[in-house]
């Protein structure tokens, strides 16, 4: 039976993130400002094509902007892991994945969105418990040259199972500043997901020593 003594509570977390973060809020919010301004470019254009245009000339758009936000994801995952290193991050760190691991980003967001949208279908419960499992799958691809996309999901999913809960309570820690992003109508965002993108690459950081 495994022990998880050295793993470190939320608060160690928190107080790691303060510490990471000291002199990168500008550029990370920087960087969170871009990420979602193109998010909302990419998602406006196809509601807006599929209502005012044609709706089945949305489904490719809505496929290329999947793809494109899903590289983007992969560099600003990328980014939260180099402040959890507490290194020096730029806002052109954010289109990495553009140039690097392209084509292990489009396998792993291919499998995971089939895998997920079979869940969701399933049942709702379910769903949520594999979005925890296949979490850590991203980090994966980014820390290790060799892995591949499904090797990642598998990874993923064999570590977070014996740490579901834990990882659920982490996430419950940062209700409130959730709670601030809605009262502030989204402008909080760029502020607050850095904060929690990095706690959350603090949290893998932690658990690396099960894989």
């Amino acid at each position: 039976m495994l022990t998880y003594n050295f793993y470190k509570t939320n608060k160690e977390i928190k107080a790691d993130v303060s510490d990471c973060m000291r002199d990168s809020w500008k550029s990370a919010s920087v960087a969170t400002l871009v990420y979602c301004l193109i998010c909302l470019v990419l998602i406006g254009t196809t509601t807006l094509l599929s209502i005012f245009v044609a709706w089945w000339i949305s489904i490719p758009l809505a496929i290329v902007s999947y793809y494109i936000i899903s590289i983007l994801n992969y560099g600003y995952t990328n980014m939260s892991l180099q402040l959890s290193r507490q290194q020096i991050i730029s806002t052109k760190d954010l289109f990495v994945g553009f140039s690097k691991k392209i084509g292990q980003i489009l396998a792993l967001s291919t499998k995971k969105f089939f895998m997920l949208l079979f869940w969701l279908v399933m049942l709702i419960v379910p769903f949520f418990i594999k979005l925890i499992e296949y979490s850590m799958a991203t980090y994966l691809v980014i820390d290790r040259a060799d892995v591949t996309s499904e090797n990642a999901l598998k990874e993923s999913r064999h570590i977070m199972k014996q740490n579901r809960s834990r990882y659920l309570k982490f996430l419950l820690s940062y209700i409130l500043w959730y709670l601030l992003v809605v009262i502030s109508a989204g402008v909080a965002f760029i502020w607050v997901a850095p904060k929690v993108m990095t706690a959350k690459a603090v949290f893998y950081e932690n658990l690396k020593t099960e894989f």
